[in-house]
């Protein structure tokens, strides 16, 4: 089924692309409240680095994969078969994650297998945004977008949210025809049957239409003597570049704190691995509700008329800053983490780390509230706002290899904090990982102050290149 033109928003097959959307991001996010206790309890002595290894080798592969979905796209001129290969390739890492309760050794290396594999399928969520730009009339160019991202946001949200349906099985689970069903092993195959979903409803739903037309049929056009065709001159550099950093920063903010997550309420609240699970996901859950509320907001109502996407994006930066000062474990604090003993998994554990002698305790409330705030309210108004301002910019065009690397910058962002954060939470507590994110948010949003007259549409830009001084 090829693409057809069309001179009216596909709502439609966006409505599918926004299911899409939502079915990918929950294939990472859902895993991330149960992972680090699953490891925990098939190999005892893990640490926090290698679990970080694990968390980005999915993002390795999505990054990889992104740009190469994208430019696969663009040489076909369709996004359908990019995204059914996606769905084949997640399900076959979902296997593998399903099958680590087989394994009697090598337990890490068969998860970072599995997330590598998942994470290569996902790599053609950038076509779901690019299909949403070039389906849509530009007057309906940010609520199509906002679908998308919705889904996105949702996904990435409510997943570990996900994990309280499988909370009642517990850690022992239920065994059927051999297999295995606990609290660690039922997202596997919850994706799995997601992944059937998606390739049902991307077969059987999503019919392809596009407002632009294609550059093979304008070429196709032009031999026929229909007419000239015209190239777009370049989009701006720079505010490209802007709303690429930022992708890249607020999913490495939303990668640590995921990374970490379970293990940090373990270390610095006393829970156990089940409660960390449990509260977790009950915070995602929080969090994803407020998104959704947002999200239906926007996109039924006119308020989407009134949000002012500079300001708006500025705002959305602000509050995480906020929450990462007010988090941030300042030395003058009088409490102190407790010390893991009797055999339990709460708390810090004094073998594994050295800080843990004289790490303090942040407030607790603070930080489940101003989490909720973050991911529920800051990053809905950005995924809202900069991935609608980025296509604008883009402009008019095919946009597959552009939300490629606008994806890969997520991507390389996942991928970069489990390493990197991981690492330097192994050795330094949580303290190093709070001000490297502190410092790149107070240098994100002077950016977005200096250059905010070059966040502008495509059309605006132009306009302004093509000017005559006076």
């Amino acid at each position: 089924m090829l693409p057809t033109p069309s001179e009216r928003t596909a709502w439609t097959s966006i409505y599918v692309a926004g299911a899409c959307a939502f079915i990918q991001a929950t294939q990472f996010a859902i895993f991330f409240a149960s992972m680090w206790p699953y490891i925990l309890t098939l190999k005892p002595d893990v640490k926090q680095g290698s679990f970080g290894v694990v968390v980005a080798l999915y993002s390795v592969s999505q990054c990889i994969c992104s740009v190469g979905f994208g430019w696969w796209s663009n040489k076909l001129g369709q996004v359908r078969l990019p995204l059914l290969v996606g769905f084949v390739i997640m399900a076959f890492g979902n296997l593998t994650y399903l099958s680590l309760q087989y394994w009697s050794d090598h337990h890490l290396y068969v998860m970072m297998v599995a997330r590598f594999v998942a994470g290569g399928g996902t790599g053609n969520m950038s076509l779901l945004r690019a299909y949403a730009a070039t389906a849509s009339t530009l007057k309906d160019r940010s609520r199509a977008i906002a679908f998308v991202s919705g889904g996105i946001a949702l996904g990435t949200m409510i997943g570990p949210g996900l994990q309280l349906l499988f909370a009642p099985l517990g850690a022992d689970g239920i065994t059927i025809l051999g297999l295995t069903i606990s609290i660690y092993t039922s997202p596997a195959l919850f994706c799995l049957m997601l992944n059937g979903l998606g390739l049902l409803i991307v077969q059987f739903a999503f019919e392809e239409k596009y407002i632009i037309k294609h550059e093979k049929e304008s070429k196709e056009d032009f031999e026929k003597g229909e007419q000239k065709p015209k190239k777009l001159a370049s989009p701006d550099l720079i505010a490209i570049l802007l709303c690429v950093f930022t992708r890249f920063l607020q999913i490495f903010l939303n990668t640590t704190t995921e990374s970490i997550g379970s293990a940090y309420l373990m270390m610095m609240f006393s829970y156990e691995k089940e409660e960390a699970v449990t509260i977790n996901a009950g915070i995602h859950t929080i969090a994803g509700t407020i998104a959704a509320t947002m999200f239906i907001c926007f996109i039924f109502t006119k308020i989407r008329e009134y949000v002012r996407i500079r300001v708006c994006t500025l705002i959305s930066l602000i509050i995480p800053l906020i929450w990462l000062i007010a988090t941030y474990p300042y030395s003058f604090y009088s409490e102190y983490v407790k010390i893991q003993a009797n055999g339990s998994n709460a708390d810090c554990d004094l073998n594994k780390y050295s800080w843990c002698a004289d790490q303090p305790t942040v407030p607790k409330y603070v930080y489940i509230i101003g989490y909720v705030l973050v991911f529920g309210v800051a990053y809905t108004i950005m995924n809202i706002t900069v991935t609608t301002l980025y296509s604008k910019v883009v402009g008019p065009r095919p946009q597959g290899t552009y939300q490629g690397v606008y994806q890969t910058a997520g991507s390389f962002g996942r991928m970069l904090a489990p390493l990197l954060m991981s690492y330097t939470y192994t050795v330094f507590g949580p303290s190093v990982p709070w001000l490297v994110l502190i410092i790149s948010y107070i240098l994100l949003i002077a950016l977005w102050i200096v250059l905010r007259e070059r966040m502008v549409p495509f059309d605006k830009y132009k306009a302004k290149k093509i000017k005559p001084s006076n």
